[in-house]
Protein backbone atom coordinates (compact mmCIF):
# COMPACT_ATOMS: atom_id res chain seq x y z
CA UNK A 1 0.00 0.00 0.00
CA UNK A 2 2.25 3.04 -1.05
CA UNK A 3 1.27 6.33 0.67
CA UNK A 4 0.52 4.52 4.15
CA UNK A 5 2.43 3.11 6.77
CA UNK A 6 4.28 -0.05 6.70
CA UNK A 7 2.45 -3.03 6.94
CA UNK A 8 3.02 -2.76 8.93
CA UNK A 9 8.84 1.47 21.45
CA UNK A 10 10.47 0.88 31.92
CA UNK A 11 10.01 1.21 35.03
CA UNK A 12 7.25 2.52 36.49
CA UNK A 13 5.49 5.30 38.73
CA UNK A 14 2.36 5.30 40.61
CA UNK A 15 -0.87 4.76 38.53
CA UNK A 16 -2.50 8.14 37.36
CA UNK A 17 0.94 10.31 37.87
CA UNK A 18 1.52 13.36 35.75
CA UNK A 19 4.24 13.59 33.52
CA UNK A 20 6.59 16.87 32.59
CA UNK A 21 8.44 16.97 29.80
CA UNK A 22 11.39 15.60 31.53
CA UNK A 23 9.97 12.43 31.69
CA UNK A 24 8.74 9.55 28.93
CA UNK A 25 5.36 8.47 29.09
CA UNK A 26 3.77 4.96 28.80
CA UNK A 27 0.62 3.42 27.89
CA UNK A 28 0.46 -0.21 29.43
CA UNK A 29 -1.83 -2.27 26.86
CA UNK A 30 -2.70 -5.18 29.59
CA UNK A 31 -6.00 -5.76 27.86
CA UNK A 32 -8.06 -5.56 25.21
CA UNK A 33 -11.71 -5.07 24.84
CA UNK A 34 -13.95 -4.56 21.81
CA UNK A 35 -14.28 -1.26 21.27
CA UNK A 36 -17.24 -1.51 19.10
CA UNK A 37 -19.83 -2.31 21.37
CA UNK A 38 -18.85 0.18 24.24
CA UNK A 39 -18.85 3.48 21.95
CA UNK A 40 -21.48 6.09 21.66
CA UNK A 41 -22.88 5.66 17.81
CA UNK A 42 -24.14 8.10 16.33
CA UNK A 43 -24.96 9.90 13.06
CA UNK A 44 -22.69 12.82 12.07
CA UNK A 45 -24.28 15.96 10.25
CA UNK A 46 -23.22 16.43 6.60
CA UNK A 47 -20.98 19.39 5.75
CA UNK A 48 -19.67 18.68 2.83
CA UNK A 49 -20.88 21.83 1.57
CA UNK A 50 -18.72 24.00 3.80
CA UNK A 51 -15.56 25.05 2.53
CA UNK A 52 -14.74 28.31 4.37
CA UNK A 53 -13.67 28.52 8.01
CA UNK A 54 -15.38 26.60 10.10
CA UNK A 55 -16.91 27.85 13.43
CA UNK A 56 -17.76 24.73 16.15
CA UNK A 57 -21.83 24.85 16.20
CA UNK A 58 -24.14 23.65 19.14
CA UNK A 59 -23.20 20.48 20.26
CA UNK A 60 -24.36 17.27 18.09
CA UNK A 61 -24.27 13.74 17.71
CA UNK A 62 -21.14 12.01 16.66
CA UNK A 63 -19.75 8.72 16.60
CA UNK A 64 -17.73 8.82 19.65
CA UNK A 65 -15.92 6.53 22.02
CA UNK A 66 -15.07 7.65 25.14
CA UNK A 67 -13.56 6.24 28.39
CA UNK A 68 -16.74 6.98 30.63
CA UNK A 69 -18.94 4.70 28.77
CA UNK A 70 -16.44 1.26 30.36
CA UNK A 71 -17.94 0.03 33.55
CA UNK A 72 -15.40 1.39 36.43
CA UNK A 73 -14.05 -2.43 36.81
CA UNK A 74 -12.29 -2.13 33.20
CA UNK A 75 -10.84 1.07 33.31
CA UNK A 76 -6.81 1.10 33.23
CA UNK A 77 -4.37 3.79 34.63
CA UNK A 78 -1.80 5.25 32.67
CA UNK A 79 1.75 3.90 33.87
CA UNK A 80 4.37 6.46 34.07
CA UNK A 81 7.94 5.73 33.53
CA UNK A 82 11.03 7.72 34.92
CA UNK A 83 13.12 9.23 32.32
CA UNK A 84 17.19 10.08 32.72
CA UNK A 85 17.38 13.54 33.94
CA UNK A 86 14.06 14.74 34.26
CA UNK A 87 13.47 18.37 33.57
CA UNK A 88 13.61 20.88 36.61
CA UNK A 89 10.62 22.37 38.23
CA UNK A 90 10.55 26.20 37.65
CA UNK A 91 9.65 27.88 41.25
CA UNK A 92 6.80 30.88 39.90
CA UNK A 93 6.04 28.87 36.12
CA UNK A 94 2.54 29.88 35.43
CA UNK A 95 -0.07 27.41 35.65
CA UNK A 96 -1.93 26.25 32.66
CA UNK A 97 -5.52 25.50 33.45
CA UNK A 98 -6.46 22.96 31.04
CA UNK A 99 -9.84 23.41 28.89
CA UNK A 100 -13.32 22.68 30.36
CA UNK A 101 -15.13 19.72 29.24
CA UNK A 102 -14.54 17.05 26.66
CA UNK A 103 -11.04 17.26 24.92
CA UNK A 104 -12.18 15.88 21.79
CA UNK A 105 -9.46 14.00 19.01
CA UNK A 106 -10.83 12.41 15.60
CA UNK A 107 -9.50 9.63 13.96
CA UNK A 108 -9.53 9.72 10.43
CA UNK A 109 -9.48 6.11 9.01
CA UNK A 110 -11.13 4.09 5.64
CA UNK A 111 -14.41 2.36 7.56
CA UNK A 112 -15.80 1.67 4.68
CA UNK A 113 -14.85 0.82 0.64
CA UNK A 114 -11.55 -1.62 -0.19
CA UNK A 115 -9.28 -0.73 3.10
CA UNK A 116 -12.18 -0.79 5.79
CA UNK A 117 -10.88 -4.24 7.48
CA UNK A 118 -7.72 -2.72 7.76
CA UNK A 119 -9.56 0.71 8.78
CA UNK A 120 -11.32 -1.03 11.29
CA UNK A 121 -8.44 -2.98 12.83
CA UNK A 122 -6.74 0.53 13.57
CA UNK A 123 -9.89 1.76 14.65
CA UNK A 124 -10.57 -1.39 17.14
CA UNK A 125 -6.65 -0.67 18.31
CA UNK A 126 -7.24 2.84 18.65
CA UNK A 127 -10.04 2.29 21.09
CA UNK A 128 -8.33 -0.18 23.30
CA UNK A 129 -5.89 3.08 23.51
CA UNK A 130 -8.36 5.18 24.48
CA UNK A 131 -9.35 2.24 27.48
CA UNK A 132 -6.03 2.17 28.65
CA UNK A 133 -4.76 5.90 28.24
CA UNK A 134 -7.37 7.93 28.10
CA UNK A 135 -9.88 9.48 31.16
CA UNK A 136 -13.34 10.41 31.32
CA UNK A 137 -12.54 14.07 29.26
CA UNK A 138 -10.79 12.36 26.46
CA UNK A 139 -12.58 11.74 23.43
CA UNK A 140 -11.90 9.95 20.36
CA UNK A 141 -14.36 10.44 17.08
CA UNK A 142 -14.05 8.49 14.43
CA UNK A 143 -14.39 9.75 10.86
CA UNK A 144 -14.86 7.77 7.43
CA UNK A 145 -12.36 8.70 4.82
CA UNK A 146 -13.77 6.08 2.33
CA UNK A 147 -12.21 4.97 -0.72
CA UNK A 148 -12.64 8.73 -2.15
CA UNK A 149 -9.89 11.89 -1.27
CA UNK A 150 -12.70 14.19 -1.45
CA UNK A 151 -14.30 12.00 1.52
CA UNK A 152 -11.24 13.02 3.76
CA UNK A 153 -11.20 16.58 3.53
CA UNK A 154 -14.98 16.60 4.17
CA UNK A 155 -14.12 14.01 7.11
CA UNK A 156 -11.51 16.83 8.54
CA UNK A 157 -13.98 19.51 8.36
CA UNK A 158 -16.45 17.53 10.23
CA UNK A 159 -14.27 16.40 12.85
CA UNK A 160 -12.83 20.41 12.96
CA UNK A 161 -17.00 21.54 13.28
CA UNK A 162 -17.41 18.93 15.77
CA UNK A 163 -14.52 20.80 18.14
CA UNK A 164 -11.78 18.23 17.23
CA UNK A 165 -8.59 19.61 19.07
CA UNK A 166 -5.83 17.09 17.32
CA UNK A 167 -6.40 14.95 14.25
CA UNK A 168 -5.19 11.36 13.92
CA UNK A 169 -4.97 10.27 10.31
CA UNK A 170 -5.47 9.79 7.32
CA UNK A 171 -3.91 6.56 6.65
CA UNK A 172 -3.04 7.19 3.27
CA UNK A 173 -0.52 9.57 1.31
CA UNK A 174 -3.04 10.63 -1.16
CA UNK A 175 -5.27 12.12 1.53
CA UNK A 176 -2.98 14.08 3.42
CA UNK A 177 -3.27 17.42 1.80
CA UNK A 178 -6.62 17.62 1.38
CA UNK A 179 -6.77 17.28 5.21
CA UNK A 180 -3.88 19.50 5.77
CA UNK A 181 -6.07 22.08 3.61
CA UNK A 182 -9.25 21.43 5.57
CA UNK A 183 -7.18 22.10 8.72
CA UNK A 184 -4.74 24.79 7.84
CA UNK A 185 -6.57 27.63 9.58
CA UNK A 186 -7.82 26.13 12.67
CA UNK A 187 -4.49 25.60 14.26
CA UNK A 188 -5.32 21.97 14.74
CA UNK A 189 -2.02 19.65 14.19
CA UNK A 190 -2.12 16.58 12.17
CA UNK A 191 -0.74 12.84 13.24
CA UNK A 192 -1.05 11.70 9.84
CA UNK A 193 -0.52 7.89 9.76
CA UNK A 194 0.98 7.32 6.25
CA UNK A 195 4.93 6.85 6.13
CA UNK A 196 5.67 9.29 3.65
CA UNK A 197 8.01 12.05 4.85
CA UNK A 198 7.57 14.46 1.71
CA UNK A 199 4.88 15.34 3.89
CA UNK A 200 5.43 16.52 7.08
CA UNK A 201 5.91 19.91 8.55
CA UNK A 202 3.36 22.83 8.73
CA UNK A 203 1.55 21.22 11.51
CA UNK A 204 1.50 17.33 9.99
CA UNK A 205 3.43 15.51 11.69
CA UNK A 206 4.47 11.91 10.04
CA UNK A 207 4.15 8.49 12.24
CA UNK A 208 4.20 5.78 9.80
CA UNK A 209 7.34 3.65 9.88
CA UNK A 210 9.12 5.63 7.44
CA UNK A 211 11.95 3.62 5.61
CA UNK A 212 14.50 5.85 5.79
CA UNK A 213 15.63 5.06 9.69
CA UNK A 214 15.32 1.49 9.33
CA UNK A 215 17.78 1.59 6.42
CA UNK A 216 20.18 3.40 8.13
CA UNK A 217 19.89 1.43 11.22
CA UNK A 218 20.71 -2.05 9.17
CA UNK A 219 23.15 -0.66 7.46
CA UNK A 220 25.07 1.09 10.09
CA UNK A 221 24.55 -2.85 11.97
CA UNK A 222 25.83 -4.58 8.66
CA UNK A 223 29.11 -2.38 8.31
CA UNK A 224 29.62 -2.44 12.13
CA UNK A 225 30.22 -6.58 12.13
CA UNK A 226 32.54 -5.87 9.01
CA UNK A 227 30.06 -5.91 6.21
CA UNK A 228 31.83 -3.28 3.14
CA UNK A 229 30.35 -4.65 -0.44
CA UNK A 230 26.60 -3.52 -0.39
CA UNK A 231 24.26 -3.91 -3.48
CA UNK A 232 20.53 -3.58 -3.55
CA UNK A 233 17.36 -4.73 -5.50
CA UNK A 234 14.65 -1.76 -5.15
CA UNK A 235 10.84 -2.06 -6.10
CA UNK A 236 10.37 1.04 -8.37
CA UNK A 237 7.42 2.74 -6.23
CA UNK A 238 7.51 5.61 -3.64
CA UNK A 239 8.73 3.50 -0.96
CA UNK A 240 11.29 1.94 -3.08
CA UNK A 241 12.63 5.28 -3.96
CA UNK A 242 12.62 6.62 -0.33
CA UNK A 243 14.84 3.25 0.85
CA UNK A 244 17.02 3.66 -2.27
CA UNK A 245 18.14 7.24 -1.84
CA UNK A 246 18.77 6.38 2.43
CA UNK A 247 20.72 3.22 1.41
CA UNK A 248 23.20 5.14 -0.62
CA UNK A 249 23.45 7.61 2.02
CA UNK A 250 23.77 5.16 4.53
CA UNK A 251 26.51 3.44 2.67
CA UNK A 252 28.60 6.08 2.18
CA UNK A 253 28.11 7.45 5.66
CA UNK A 254 29.12 3.97 7.20
CA UNK A 255 31.80 3.83 4.95
CA UNK A 256 30.93 0.97 2.54
CA UNK A 257 31.02 0.52 -1.36
CA UNK A 258 27.73 0.39 -3.10
CA UNK A 259 28.40 -2.22 -5.79
CA UNK A 260 25.26 -2.20 -8.06
CA UNK A 261 21.42 -1.06 -7.45
CA UNK A 262 18.89 -2.42 -9.51
CA UNK A 263 15.08 -1.57 -9.65
CA UNK A 264 12.46 -3.64 -10.66
CA UNK A 265 8.90 -2.87 -11.65
CA UNK A 266 6.88 -4.73 -8.96
CA UNK A 267 4.15 -4.72 -10.94
CA UNK A 268 5.37 -7.59 -13.26
CA UNK A 269 5.94 -9.45 -10.49
CA UNK A 270 9.16 -10.85 -12.20
CA UNK A 271 12.80 -9.23 -11.25
CA UNK A 272 14.83 -12.22 -13.56
CA UNK A 273 16.98 -9.84 -15.67
CA UNK A 274 17.43 -7.84 -12.87
CA UNK A 275 18.74 -10.23 -10.61
CA UNK A 276 20.77 -12.01 -13.26
CA UNK A 277 22.75 -8.37 -13.04
CA UNK A 278 23.15 -8.10 -9.74
CA UNK A 279 24.39 -12.28 -10.08
CA UNK A 280 26.81 -11.42 -12.49
CA UNK A 281 28.80 -9.65 -9.47
CA UNK A 282 27.85 -11.83 -6.70
CA UNK A 283 31.74 -12.64 -5.64
CA UNK A 284 32.10 -8.87 -5.07
CA UNK A 285 28.37 -8.46 -2.71
CA UNK A 286 28.87 -8.92 0.85
CA UNK A 287 25.41 -7.45 1.68
CA UNK A 288 22.55 -7.56 -0.05
CA UNK A 289 19.17 -5.18 0.39
CA UNK A 290 15.98 -6.25 0.00
CA UNK A 291 13.35 -3.23 0.89
CA UNK A 292 10.06 -5.02 0.01
CA UNK A 293 8.06 -7.39 1.79
CA UNK A 294 4.84 -10.27 1.99
CA UNK A 295 4.65 -12.29 -1.19
CA UNK A 296 7.13 -9.82 -3.50
CA UNK A 297 9.63 -10.35 -0.72
CA UNK A 298 8.95 -14.43 -1.09
CA UNK A 299 9.02 -14.41 -5.04
CA UNK A 300 12.31 -12.54 -4.77
CA UNK A 301 14.01 -14.68 -2.40
CA UNK A 302 13.34 -18.02 -4.61
CA UNK A 303 14.47 -15.76 -7.95
CA UNK A 304 17.87 -14.84 -6.09
CA UNK A 305 18.43 -18.74 -5.10
CA UNK A 306 17.63 -19.71 -8.80
CA UNK A 307 20.53 -17.55 -9.85
CA UNK A 308 22.61 -18.69 -7.77
CA UNK A 309 23.10 -16.56 -4.70
CA UNK A 310 24.06 -18.21 -1.37
CA UNK A 311 22.93 -16.53 1.86
CA UNK A 312 25.96 -17.49 3.48
CA UNK A 313 28.06 -15.19 1.50
CA UNK A 314 26.04 -12.58 0.72
CA UNK A 315 24.12 -11.16 4.00
CA UNK A 316 20.43 -10.16 3.26
CA UNK A 317 19.48 -7.22 4.61
CA UNK A 318 15.98 -5.70 5.31
CA UNK A 319 13.42 -2.94 6.48
CA UNK A 320 10.47 -3.25 9.01
CA UNK A 321 8.34 -4.66 6.09
CA UNK A 322 10.27 -8.06 6.72
CA UNK A 323 8.52 -7.35 10.53
CA UNK A 324 6.37 -10.83 10.11
CA UNK A 325 6.25 -13.94 12.30
CA UNK A 326 6.21 -16.23 10.01
CA UNK A 327 8.71 -15.19 7.22
CA UNK A 328 11.46 -17.93 7.96
CA UNK A 329 9.00 -20.47 7.39
CA UNK A 330 7.69 -18.78 3.77
CA UNK A 331 11.14 -18.81 2.55
CA UNK A 332 14.73 -21.03 3.68
CA UNK A 333 16.15 -18.79 1.72
CA UNK A 334 15.68 -16.05 4.02
CA UNK A 335 16.84 -17.49 6.70
CA UNK A 336 19.27 -15.53 8.98
CA UNK A 337 18.93 -12.39 6.65
CA UNK A 338 18.84 -9.02 9.05
CA UNK A 339 16.28 -6.06 9.29
CA UNK A 340 15.55 -2.97 11.47
CA UNK A 341 12.50 -2.80 13.19
CA UNK A 342 10.70 -2.28 16.46
CA UNK A 343 11.33 -5.14 19.27
CA UNK A 344 8.22 -7.32 19.00
CA UNK A 345 8.30 -7.69 22.64
CA UNK A 346 6.42 -4.61 23.98
CA UNK A 347 3.34 -5.71 21.40
CA UNK A 348 2.60 -9.38 22.37
CA UNK A 349 0.29 -8.62 24.98
CA UNK A 350 -1.15 -6.58 22.64
CA UNK A 351 -1.31 -9.13 19.96
CA UNK A 352 -2.52 -12.10 22.62
CA UNK A 353 -5.76 -10.02 23.91
CA UNK A 354 -6.44 -9.08 20.14
CA UNK A 355 -6.10 -12.52 18.94
CA UNK A 356 -8.63 -13.46 21.66
CA UNK A 357 -11.04 -11.14 21.41
CA UNK A 358 -11.11 -10.81 17.60
CA UNK A 359 -10.41 -14.20 16.51
CA UNK A 360 -7.26 -13.14 14.48
CA UNK A 361 -3.76 -11.24 14.72
CA UNK A 362 -4.20 -7.67 13.67
CA UNK A 363 -2.35 -6.09 10.79
CA UNK A 364 1.20 -5.28 11.37
CA UNK A 365 0.34 -1.60 11.49
CA UNK A 366 -2.13 -0.93 13.78
CA UNK A 367 0.02 -0.42 16.63
CA UNK A 368 0.41 2.94 14.83
CA UNK A 369 -2.97 3.74 15.35
CA UNK A 370 -2.84 2.55 19.44
CA UNK A 371 0.42 4.94 20.05
CA UNK A 372 -1.01 7.66 18.19
CA UNK A 373 -4.47 7.35 20.17
CA UNK A 374 -2.50 6.92 23.39
CA UNK A 375 0.10 9.21 23.24
CA UNK A 376 -2.88 11.84 22.32
CA UNK A 377 -4.77 10.47 25.79
CA UNK A 378 -1.68 10.74 28.00
CA UNK A 379 -1.09 14.84 26.38
CA UNK A 380 -4.85 15.42 27.38
CA UNK A 381 -3.71 14.58 30.84
CA UNK A 382 -1.22 16.93 30.87
CA UNK A 383 -3.60 19.74 30.39
CA UNK A 384 -5.38 18.76 26.99
CA UNK A 385 -2.89 21.19 24.77
CA UNK A 386 -1.76 19.17 21.82
CA UNK A 387 0.51 22.25 20.30
CA UNK A 388 4.19 21.70 19.00
CA UNK A 389 5.50 21.80 22.15
CA UNK A 390 3.39 19.20 23.58
CA UNK A 391 3.89 17.18 20.58
CA UNK A 392 7.85 17.11 20.41
CA UNK A 393 8.63 16.60 24.05
CA UNK A 394 12.73 15.30 23.41
CA UNK A 395 12.25 12.62 25.87
CA UNK A 396 10.13 11.52 23.74
CA UNK A 397 7.10 8.65 25.02
CA UNK A 398 7.13 4.99 25.10
CA UNK A 399 4.38 2.94 22.87
CA UNK A 400 3.66 -0.40 21.56
CA UNK A 401 6.53 0.02 19.00
CA UNK A 402 9.03 0.88 21.82
CA UNK A 403 10.34 4.76 22.22
CA UNK A 404 9.65 7.45 19.71
CA UNK A 405 9.60 11.09 19.69
CA UNK A 406 8.18 13.85 17.33
CA UNK A 407 10.75 16.21 15.52
CA UNK A 408 9.78 20.04 15.01
CA UNK A 409 10.60 18.75 11.04
CA UNK A 410 7.00 16.73 11.46
CA UNK A 411 8.95 13.51 11.72
CA UNK A 412 9.10 10.76 13.78
CA UNK A 413 12.14 9.59 15.51
CA UNK A 414 12.45 5.78 16.32
CA UNK A 415 14.08 3.73 18.60
CA UNK A 416 14.77 0.15 16.63
CA UNK A 417 16.08 -2.89 16.96
CA UNK A 418 17.87 -5.78 14.72
CA UNK A 419 16.13 -8.99 14.05
CA UNK A 420 17.42 -12.21 11.99
CA UNK A 421 14.91 -14.10 10.59
CA UNK A 422 14.23 -17.81 12.07
CA UNK A 423 11.81 -20.66 11.30
CA UNK A 424 10.83 -20.00 14.60
CA UNK A 425 10.04 -16.23 14.25
CA UNK A 426 12.31 -12.89 14.49
CA UNK A 427 14.78 -12.90 17.10
CA UNK A 428 16.63 -9.72 18.40
CA UNK A 429 20.49 -9.69 17.63
CA UNK A 430 20.70 -6.15 18.30
CA UNK A 431 18.28 -4.25 21.09
CA UNK A 432 16.66 -1.27 20.62
CA UNK A 433 17.72 1.67 22.63
CA UNK A 434 15.65 2.55 25.59
CA UNK A 435 15.51 6.46 25.66
CA UNK A 436 17.02 9.05 23.75
CA UNK A 437 20.18 10.22 25.22
CA UNK A 438 22.99 10.18 23.80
Amino acid sequence: MTGCAQNGQSTSSPSGSQTGRGQTAWYNPSTWFNGNSNGRVTQSPDISHIKGPLTPPEPAPFNSVQRATLPPALMQKEIISQAPAPAPVIEGAPVIEPPQGKVKVAILLPLTGRNAALGKAMLNAAQQAVFDAGDDRFELMPQDTGDNDGNAETAARRALVEGAQLIIGPLFAAKVPMVRDAAQNSGVNILTLSNDTSLAGNGVYVMGFAPGAQVDRIVRYAASRGLRHFAALIPGNPYGALAAEAFKRSVNQAGGTVVAVETYDPAKHDATAHIANLASQRDHIDALFLPMGGNDLVQIAMQLGNAGFDNNQARLLGTGLWDTQDLGRQSAFLDSGWYAAADPAARQSFITTYKSANGSEPPRIVTLAYDATALAAVLEKRGGHFGAEDLTNPNGFIGLDGIFRLTPQGLTERGLAVLTVTTEGPRVIDPAPTTFAR
